[in-house]
C-alpha cells in the first residue's frame, strides 16, 4: 500500500506541475499582431482601372434634331457634340414650369428654330436640377421623354423657351429662359459639325393621339466612319476583392477549362466566354425590403463602388417596375453598339438587376478599348431610310408595321485583340434591335496587317 500511495502522490504533483506550466503559457501568451499590421501581405494591391461617374455622366441623348425653318436635321454625335450640349444646358437658368397645350408640339413642315433632345427612356423629375439650373419646387412634370429648346415670338420680342414632354401622361410643360435667340442660334451652330437631313416617321402610334412621337430618319445617304481599336483584357482580381466582403472565404473551381467560378456560399462570380465576360450573382439579396431609390441610381452607385466604369457606356434602358433592371450600352464616337459577331450582348453591354435593396445580377465585358483607335480612314455610305424600308418588305423578316424605331448604330466585330466597329442600319421590332443588311452596300476594305 505504501508503494501505491507514493505513486498517487507522484501523479498528483505531476498534474499540479503541468497545471502551473499551462497556466504560465496562458498568462504570458501574446497574439501575433504583426500579421494584422501589414495588410498588404494579405491583399494584393489592385489598380482601379475604372472611374466613378455621376448620374448625369451616364445619361446620353438617343437623338438630337435641329429645327431650321421647315427642315429637320439629325445632329451627328460626332466627337463630344452631345456631351457639350448637355454641359451647356446645365448653365441655362429656367423659370418655374407652366402647363401648356399639346398643340404647341412641332408638326412636320412647321417652321421652327431650335433643337429637340430625345432619350431612350423617360427622365425622372428629380434629375432635372442636374441637367438645368432650376429649383425643385419649380418642377411640375413627372417624367421627361423629350425636351425642346425653341425660339418663340413674344408680344414685343422673341424669346427662348424649354418644353418638357411627358408622353405617358400626355402633358407638356414650358419654362422661360434668359437666353436670347441670337445666343440660341450661336449655341446650335457650335454643336452642328455634322448633320443629315431627316424626315418624320410614325411607328406604331395613332395620329389621333394628343401627343404624337415622330421618329426622324435619314432622308439622304449618310457617311459614317469605321473604327478599329485594340482591346485590353481586364483582370478579375479587382472584381473578386470588391464584390466579395471577405476574400479569405472564397472557393474557386473550373468547369471543363472554359469557365472559372468563385463563391463564398452566398455569392457567385463566373468568368465566362474564355475570360471575356463577368457574371456576378447574389441570390440571397432577394426577399428583403424594397428600396425607393431608382434602378439607375442604384446601378450607378454599385458600379462606382465595384471597380468603376470603363469605356463610354451610357444608360439605354432602365425600369423600376417588377424586376428592376438597367442596361448601359457601349458607345463609339457617340453611336451605340447594337450587335456583334459573337452574338453575345455582354461584350458591349453592362447589365444589372436588383432584388430588394441590392444588386442581384451583374454582367459586363472583361475587356476595354484602347484610348485611341487605329489611324485608318475608312467610311461607309449608308442609304436613306427609304431603301431600308424596301429591304424589309423584300426580305419579309417581319412586317413594316412591326417596326417601332430605326437608327444608325455600330456592329462590333471582335477578333482576338481587335475590335472593329462598322456603322449599319438597325430597326427595333419584336422586342429587339435587328441589323438590316443591304445587298448593294459595298464591303469596306479595312487594313489589319501588322495591327495585332
Amino acid at each position: 500500500m505504501t508503494v501505491i500511495e507514493h505513486i498517487k502522490t507522484g501523479l498528483l504533483w505531476l498534474m499540479i506541475g503541468s497545471s502551473l506550466i499551462l497556466s504560465w503559457f496562458v498568462w504570458t501568451y501574446q497574439p501575433a499582431h504583426d500579421e494584422l499590421d501589414t495588410p498588404a501581405e494579405a491583399f494584393i494591391e489592385i489598380e482601379d482601372i475604372g472611374e466613378s461617374k455621376s448620374l448625369t455622366e451616364l445619361l446620353y441623348p438617343s437623338q438630337v434634331i435641329s429645327y431650321e425653318d421647315e427642315e429637320r436635321f439629325w445632329i451627328h454625335p460626332a466627337g463630344d457634340n452631345y456631351e457639350e450640349l448637355l454641359t451647356a444646358l446645365e448653365e441655362v437658368e429656367l423659370e418655374a414650369m407652366t402647363p401648356v397645350s399639346t398643340d404647341v408640339l412641332a408638326e412636320p413642315g412647321e417652321s421652327l428654330q431650335g433643337v429637340e433632345v430625345f432619350f431612350d427612356e423617360a427622365l425622372e423629375d428629380n434629375w432635372l436640377p442636374f441637367l438645368f439650373d432650376i429649383e425643385e419646387e419649380d418642377i411640375l412634370v413627372e417624367n421627361v421623354d423629350r425636351m425642346m429648346i425653341l425660339e418663340t415670338e413674344g408680344e414685343d420680342t422673341a424669346d427662348v423657351v424649354v418644353r418638357f414632354v411627358d408622353e405617358e401622361e400626355e402633358e407638356v410643360f414650358e419654362s422661360d429662359t434668359a437666353l436670347s435667340p441670337s445666343e440660341m442660334r450661336s449655341f446650335r451652330q457650335g454643336i452642328v459639325t455634322e448633320r443629315t437631313l431627316v424626315e418624320p416617321r410614325l411607328f406604331g402610334e395613332d395620329e389621333e393621339d394628343d401627343i404624337v412621337s415622330y421618329t426622324y430618319v435619314a432622308a439622304e445617304p449618310v457617311n459614317e466612319r469605321i473604327f478599329m481599336y485594340e482591346t485590353n483584357d481586364i483582370s478579375e482580381d479587382g472584381f473578386i476583392q470588391s464584390l466579395f466582403p471577405d476574400p479569405d472565404y472564397i472557393e474557386q473551381y473550373s468547369t471543363d477549362g472554359e469557365e472559372t467560378s468563385y463563391t463564398d456560399s452566398s455569392r457567385m462570380l463566373h468568368i465566362e466566354d474564355e475570360g471575356s465576360t463577368l457574371h456576378y450573382i447574389h441570390p440571397d439579396s432577394a426577399g428583403g425590403p424594397v428600396t425607393s431609390e431608382t434602378m439607375l441610381r442604384t446601378s450607378q452607385e454599385f458600379v462606382n463602388g465595384h471597380f468603376g466604369w470603363t469605356d463610354d457606356y451610357y444608360a439605354t434602358s432602365w425600369s423600376d417596375n417588377g424586376d428592376a433592371e438597367a442596361v448601359f450600352t457601349l458607345h463609339v464616337e457617340g453611336l451605340p453598339v447594337f450587335s456583334s459577331n459573337t452574338n453575345n450582348a455582354s461584350h458591349y453591354e453592362i447589365a444589372l438587376q436588383r432584388a430588394g435593396l441590392d444588386i442581384s445580377d451583374y454582367t459586363r465585358p472583361l475587356f476595354q478599348l484602347e484610348e485611341e483607335p487605329f489611324e485608318i480612314d475608312t467610311n461607309i455610305e449608308l442609304p436613306a431610310y427609304e431603301e431600308v424600308e424596301t429591304q424589309i418588305d423584300e426580305e419579309e423578316l417581319f412586317s413594316s408595321g412591326d417596326v417601332e424605331d430605326a437608327r444608325i448604330a455600330y456592329s462590333m466585330n471582335l477578333d482576338n485583340s481587335l475590335a472593329v466597329f462598322e456603322p449599319v442600319w438597325f430597326v427595333y421590332a419584336r422586342g429587339q434591335w435587328n441589323q438590316i443588311t443591304l445587298p448593294e452596300q459595298q464591303e469596306p476594305e479595312v487594313p489589319t496587317d501588322g495591327l495585332e
